[in-house]
């Protein structure tokens, strides 16, 4: 499931919270109800994964395998600076 799908699920989860404090119906006294089936969170990203693809995808890669990531100061100005493998 992808994140926009889990942010949709939350907004209307938060509609209907919001809803219920206006009208206080209890969701077992109505009929006709739809059934809510179980969400599969197996397909949601881990908090690794996102890491991964942010750092990966906010890189860039000179010809000679040098990887540099984007740094952004106070004042909103961007530089680049060279990753250095294992710290050193």
């Amino acid at each position: 499931m992808s994140i926009a799908l889990k942010d949709a699920i939350k907004i209307v989860t938060d509609a209907v919270s919001d809803i219920n404090k206006r009208f206080p119906i209890k969701w077992e006294d109505i009929t006709n109800k739809p059934t809510i089936q179980n969400i599969d969170v197996t397909d949601f990203y881990t908090k690794e994964e996102i890491n991964k693809i942010l750092k990966t995808n906010n890189q860039l890669i000179s010809p000679d395998g040098t990887i540099w990531e984007p740094t952004i100061d106070n004042n909103g100005a961007v530089s680049w600076k060279k990753v250095i493998p294992n710290g050193q």
